[in-house]
């Protein structure tokens, strides 16, 4: 008995490490996260973005500036001959009371720091989906190889036992070849699984900076069915609203109505300014100087109200005002044309996990039907009935309606995630959601 305890230990040790190297889709979505460049350069323009507001704001504030000047002159005319040593300190204020041009600029910077801000979880929610959807290749890939690899078993199994009925005489050689052919082809089959699976690692090694070859499997108990109160419609509607590409559009359009105003406030409207200085000068001549050149030092203020209308520019204000319209109608289209294209993608997801759900029911009972065939063909041919071509072949068909079944909820589940991005609701919550399915290899 207590020989048997230690090598049970020794597997439960390599189990529980297994598992516990075990990468969930969760945490690798987090590593290409820290590892993508992509989405650090559109934090920094994000991050970019928002100063740009603080500077452009700056311009609605009063400016105020500091000047000196130490300075030497000399005069000689037939007159006079004198030199003259000065300096001069100055304070000079402009503040824009009124500009409706400024007032357009800020909210065009503003504008562009919130598109910054949805492009950047926008970069979030695509590299999301990218990620997650190749950690399902490498599911899908790992889950072929699985079954290619049973299949091999099995046909070697055969290999084997139409060798032993060929060497006492109880199979021909046409069999024992056809047993052989079989086993080669599989074989290969196997080559290009393997080279499958080695591809998809390298493919999440490249998203994330690291090896990840232990991944969990998706449980057999995962639902799959649509939710009876989600509607083509109201995916539509939901889009509409948080589809992160939308946003970014809506706030094009909203920045090219405000260029119009922009433009009109520039060749239109006055910009009226209060002006200020206060300024010393010292001054100190030479001996020479003329009696009305007096030493000592001059302090002078003044302010004032500059007022600043443009008349007229060559054509030229009425022409922007023009092209500023046209580039907001240029836009407004674009975005009628974006948003065609995600309704029909939309639809055409929904279709698509609507096929899928009926796929997969269907492919339950192609395997109960192909695993009956296995068995009556398995039975036949232990009495004579059936040869062993039609064995490997049912054997074959078996296994590989139990590799696309794999295959379709796999896929299933990218199909899930393809729509929720397209409504705007591929956040981290539902990809912990879906981590909750994920288990650890038996």
């Amino acid at each position: 008995m207590k020989k048997h305890i230690i090598p049970s230990l020794i597997a439960a040790a390599v189990l529980s490490s297994t598992t516990a190297h075990a990468e969930s889709i969760y945490e690798v979505y987090k590593l290409a996260k820290q590892h993508d460049p992509g989405l650090r350069a559109a934090a920094a323009t994000y991050q970019a973005e928002k100063e740009g507001v603080t500077v452009t704001k700056g311009n609605l504030y009063p400016s105020i500036s500091f000047n000196g000047n130490l300075g030497y002159s000399n005069t000689d005319s037939s007159s006079s001959n004198y030199n003259n040593t000065s300096n001069s300190l100055s304070l000079d204020l402009s503040y824009p009371i009124y500009s409706p041009a400024l007032n357009y600029a800020v909210d065009a910077v503003e504008i562009s720091s919130e598109s910054a801000g949805i492009s950047f979880t926008n970069s979030e929610e695509d590299l999301a989906l990218t990620t997650l959807s190749e950690y399902f290749d490498l599911l899908i890939a790992q889950s072929t190889l699985q079954t290619t690899e049973a299949l091999v078993k099995s046909t070697a199994s055969q290999l084997d036992r139409a060798k032993k009925q060929y060497e006492v005489g109880l199979a021909s050689i046409t069999d024992l070849q056809d047993a052989q052919a079989e086993y080669d082809s599989v074989r290969v089959t196997e080559l290009s699984a393997r080279s499958s699976v080695s591809y998809a690692q390298k493919a999440l090694y490249q998203r994330t900076g690291q090896e990840i070859k232990t991944i969990p499997q998706l449980s057999k108990d995962y639902p799959i069915s649509l939710d009876p109160k989600m509607t083509v419609d109201s995916l539509i509607a939901k889009a509409r609203i948080d589809n992160k590409e939308l946003q970014i559009l809506n706030l094009s359009v909203k920045s090219a109505e405000n260029n119009i105003n922009i433009q009109k406030a520039n060749g239109r409207t006055p910009t009226v300014s209060i002006t200020g200085s206060l300024s010393r000068t010292d001054n100190d001549y030479s001996s020479s100087a003329p009696s009305s050149m007096n030493d000592g030092a001059t302090n002078t203020s003044s302010i004032g109200l500059g007022v600043s209308i443009p008349l007229y520019s060559g054509g030229a204000i009425n022409a922007s005002v023009r092209q500023a319209t046209a580039q907001a109608m240029s836009t407004t289209e674009q975005r009628a044309s974006s948003l065609q294209t995600i309704e029909l993608n939309i639809r055409s997801l929904y279709l698509d996990l609507q096929t899928a759900v009926a796929q997969i029911d269907a492919q339950q009972q192609l395997i109960r039907s192909r695993t009956s065939a296995l068995e009556a063909t398995k039975a036949g041919y232990d009495v004579g009935t059936r040869n062993l071509v039609e064995l490997l072949d049912a054997q074959s068909n078996l296994y590989d309606a139990q590799n696309t079944y794999e295959q379709y909820r796999y896929n299933f589940v990218v199909k899930k995630l393809n729509l929720l991005e397209a409504t705007g609701d591929l956040t981290e919550d539902k990809i912990k959601e879906l981590d909750k399915w994920l288990v650890a290899k038996n």
